[in-house]
């Protein structure tokens, strides 16, 4: 199963890269993508695996687990004796330099989801212990999302400045299950849980304080994005919350099954072709053939 995923995402390279290749490919077609997981998920069949099976060209520069810090105003660094170097927003630069490489008539962006539910939670909650007023420390976050915000404001303009002819699209995720699963791979765990040590270690154990956290985290950080979507016509916010609410569909606390990630990638055609206002892959089929 191991093998044949890895020869399939293997493929979905190999012919992504030769549509990009094709100085004719249509523009409708060519796409630039950043982001986390839900764009590179080495365990599932993930987002653009299922969009490049459809016929998208993707300049890819997704990697599992990255932060809308990093990608933005990057966070690797050098130490040389007592000193250190930041390397400064190396994935911003590939990423700006791939649209004008490319000229893609959409960027796909997927960020935010392991700054919101990720390793990042537990600086969000109070202890339950200690009586607040709120299990969640809304001061720290709403400042975590005013920084996103920013990141995101700085990302738009960027990408809106380097190539005025394309649209932004970004989703805001779906509910987190906080069941305690991890990254799992055979009998191995490779990453997490990543919510329900944070809410075990705070003393919140009850499922609906559990669930009610999640639900404001997450909608606060759509509300963001919609908020931006009204002052960037160029940047289009698309709203998953609550259509996976079977627990049966999540990999594990933050991720989908296959079937999952093949519904968004639907949704995100299906939002492509409402901005074209026709269907790319039925316009282009001829181009589909490599």
């Amino acid at each position: 199963m191991a093998a044949t995923l890895t020869t399939f995402k293997k493929d979905m390279d190999r012919m992504s890269d030769q549509r990009l290749q094709k100085k004719d490919y249509p523009k409708e077609l060519t796409l630039v993508a950043e982001g986390d997981s839900w764009f590179d998920y080495p365990l599932k069949k993930d987002i653009l695996d299922h969009l490049r099976k459809m016929g998208y060209a993707i300049k890819k520069f997704s990697k599992a687990g990255d932060t809308l810090e990093n990608m933005i105003y990057g966070s690797d660094y050098e130490i040389k004796g007592n000193e250190v170097y930041p390397k400064g927003p190396i994935s911003l630069q590939e990423t700006l330099n791939a649209i004008r490489k490319h000229q893609p008539r959409f960027v796909l962006f997927s960020a935010g989801g392991n700054d919101v539910v990720g390793t990042e939670i537990m600086g969000y909650l109070h202890h339950k212990y200690s009586n607040p007023n709120s299990l969640v420390n809304k001061q720290v976050f709403q400042e975590k999302l005013l920084q996103m915000k920013s990141a995101l404001v700085y990302f738009i303009e960027s990408v809106h400045t380097t190539y005025k002819h394309c649209d932004i699209l970004m989703d805001g995720y779906d509910y987190a299950k906080v069941n305690g699963k991890g990254y799992n791979f055979i009998i191995k765990n490779l990453k997490g849980p990543w919510i329900l040590p944070a809410m075990g270690q705070k003393a919140i154990s009850l499922k609906k304080d559990q669930n009610a956290i999640i639900k404001y985290l997450v909608d606060e950080f759509n509300a963001m994005l919609e908020q931006l979507s009204f002052t960037y016509p160029y940047f289009h916010y698309l709203n998953f919350r609550g259509m996976f609410k079977d627990e049966r569909e999540w990999h594990n606390e933050i991720h989908l099954h296959n079937a999952g990630y093949r519904k968004v990638a639907n949704k995100y055609h299906e939002k492509m072709t409402e901005l074209l206002q026709f269907n790319p892959l039925q316009r282009f089929e001829k181009e589909l053939l490599v």
